[in-house]
């Protein structure tokens, strides 16, 4: 599944680092459950530091969420910050 291809309207969850601190989506994570998590380059996420957003506004806040490969549930991916390209995780 890319992100692109899902429902505008699904919700996935990121930072307030992401959504008011302009801080760079850097890590993406499509868990078993099929749901999309987004996280930056900041410290360990604390509840009140997460928010649920659509996919829509994620993919015109952040447009290298594009570019996101297929993945499968459980898979992540990585890019450093300034790039648009991302790379799988290896398990292990």
């Amino acid at each position: 599944m890319k992100l692109k291809e899902e429902s505008k309207n699904k919700s996935i969850l990121t930072t307030s680092y992401v959504l008011t601190n302009g801080s760079p989506v850097t890590f993406v994570f499509y868990d078993e459950d099929g749901d999309w998590q987004l996280f930056g380059d900041d410290e360990v996420v604390e509840d009140e530091d997460a928010y649920l957003v659509s996919v829509e506004e994620m993919l015109e806040m952040e447009p290298a969420l594009r570019k996101l490969p297929d993945m499968q549930p459980g898979q992540a991916v990585v890019r450093e910050k300034d790039s648009t390209r991302w790379s799988f995780i290896e398990e292990g």
